[in-house]
């Protein structure tokens, strides 16, 4: 098999189109169905319900607090049966280690597999189904922050179950394989 990779020369807002383009290309082709997206105040979100436009597909947005997620958007979604969930009102624990490692590779990176085990704990997600997860390098810590600049493919798992490989008979670590596919992201 042979994919691309798109990298960025630096993370930031600006890769947020790029991004969702890259992200409904794969949709597209690889048939998938369930997408995750980091939105903190909506800005994500607008851009991906305007670039998937015309393909089936339901989106699970993240986003840190109520309060900064525009009222009206929050409504738009709930009536095309969208889903979003909030941080700050989910008691999410996982070892900072694991989020060190990942931001090692980007924030985006760090942030979509963190959507992945709060939407499978949850029960927002079938277990062992690839989705595909959009985020970005954050607005706080980043000046130029904000938007997506990663995009993967994941296969949806618990977080109690993140560490398990389940190691087949030939002993190889195939099956344990969570993130399947880097589709961008910052260099």
């Amino acid at each position: 098999m042979y994919e691309e990779i798109t990298y960025f020369n630096k993370p930031g807002m600006e890769n947020t189109t790029q991004t969702l383009q890259i992200a409904r290309k794969y949709a597209v082709k690889k048939g998938i169905k369930q997408i995750l997206v980091a939105s903190t105040y909506g800005y994500t979100i607008e851009k991906a319900l305007e670039i998937f436009k015309g393909i089936d597909v339901k989106f699970i947005i993240t986003s840190d607090k109520r309060k900064h997620f525009q009222e009206s958007l929050y409504d738009k979604l709930i009536e095309r049966d969208h889903l979003i969930v909030f941080n700050s009102e989910y008691n999410f624990q996982y070892p900072e280690i694991v989020w060190e490692v990942l931001r090692r590779f980007s924030e985006g990176m760090k942030v979509c597999v963190q959507m992945n085990l709060m939407a499978s704990d949850l029960g927002l997600l079938p277990i062992g189904e690839e989705i595909i997860a959009i985020a970005g390098t954050g607005r706080e810590d980043f000046p130029s922050g904000g938007g997506a600049d990663t995009a993967v493919i994941l296969e949806t798992v618990k977080s109690s179950d993140f560490f398990k490989l389940n190691l087949p008979q030939s002993k190889t670590k195939i099956i344990g394989r969570k993130i399947k596919e880097i589709l961008c992201k910052p260099r």
